[in-house]
């Protein structure tokens, strides 16, 4: 009753006035309200989403241990370009026996030794690529030969000491290592330059003055090798050539060439034992398919026959640049040969 007669009392002019002033002063009011309800969470459904996660960074691939490397085994990886290593093998070979024609062991006639010295230099002049030297020291000495075998002036006991046939290869690694396939790397290069003395042997040495091969061999072959954790895996399979340069005598009727074809055939595995110590399990092999004639019973040290051994061992990281192995080579079974156990020491440093 009160708001009729106010109403009643005012014209309409000033009644649009007020109504227009109040809705003015209202919405400034509930601006700023209505801008914090829409910054606020939406309810309980706004408190169940979950921020967004930050990237996770990439794992680190997990890296295989250092270790020396095999000994006889070539490695596949080269070397880092622009580094040089040096290794040094010092090893003693004794013979209790050789190898028949027809796979047996045999007399060898003699006490034989020989002190096998080769020196290797590594460089890698670019990156997946290396190259290798190696240049042996050869001492090589009978005694008590077998009267069967002894010199024409009845010598049953000699000795000869040289360089041996010169190592030359290279290699470049053309598929790194994957997750499942193994790192492959190509291998070319001469196995045998001849600067071991092989002819014009002089027979009162009783054949222990032929330490080189006579031959010049080409090479060719692939490397593998993969970590399968806790192993390093290793593996050679070259085809190697030669073009025999020299007769063994220069005499009215010589002696026919040795050397052969030959496919080498290598495996290692390595299993470290700790930061420092690795042990070593190696089998060596070459494979020849050609008979020798009975002409051809003498051969040199380096002379490749059909052959498979084993080599345990066990390497020593001293420091980051310096490495030593130690082990001994079994020949186990042969054709054509000489058959030798062989301890040996290989220290390897890495500038």
């Amino acid at each position: 009753m009160i708001l009729h007669h106010l109403v009643k009392g005012m014209n309409l002019r000033t009644l649009l006035v007020w109504l227009i002033l109040g809705g003015f002063l209202g919405g400034l009011t509930l601006t700023p309200a209505a801008k914090a309800l829409a910054q606020a969470p939406a309810g309980p459904q706004a408190l169940m989403e979950k921020p967004e996660e930050a990237a996770k960074p990439e794992e680190k691939k997990e890296e295989a241990p250092t270790t020396a490397g095999p000994i006889y085994c070539d490695t596949c990886i080269p070397i880092e370009t622009g580094h040089v290593s040096l290794s040094f093998l010092w090893a003693l070979s004794l013979y209790p026996g050789q190898f028949s024609r027809d796979w047996r062991t045999v007399s060898i006639k003699g006490d034989f030794y020989t002190f096998y010295m080769p020196v290797k230099l590594t460089y890698g002049p670019t990156k997946d690529l290396e190259m290798y030297l190696i240049a042996p020291f050869i001492n090589y000495w009978v005694n008590n030969a077998d009267r069967g075998i002894a010199g024409p002036n009845g010598e049953r006991s000699a000795s000869y000491s040289g360089i041996g046939d010169l190592t030359l290869m290279g290699k470049y690694n053309l598929l790194p290592e994957g997750d499942v396939a193994p790192a492959v790397s190509a291998v070319a290069g001469m196995a045998s330059i001849p600067t071991g003395h092989a002819h014009n042997l002089n027979p009162r040495l009783l054949g222990v003055d032929a330490i080189g091969t006579g031959a010049l061999t080409f090479t060719t072959g692939v490397n593998l090798y993969k970590w399968l954790k806790p192993l390093l895996l290793y593996s050679n399979i070259w085809v190697n050539t030669p073009i025999n340069l020299w007769r063994m005598t220069d005499s009215a009727s010589p002696e026919p060439v040795r050397s052969r074809e030959y496919i080498t055939f290598n495996l290692a595995a390595e299993y470290p034992l700790s930061k420092q110590f690795v042990f070593l399990l190696e089998m060596y092999s070459n494979w020849t398919w050609s008979n020798l004639l009975p002409s051809q019973a003498t051969q040199g040290y380096q002379t490749p026959e059909t052959l498979l051994g084993i080599l345990p061992g066990i390497e020593f990281l001293a420091t980051e640049k310096l490495s030593l192995s130690t082990g001994a080579s079994i020949d186990l079974v042969g054709k054509n040969g000489v058959k030798k156990y062989t301890p040996m020491l290989m220290a390897t440093y890495a500038f």
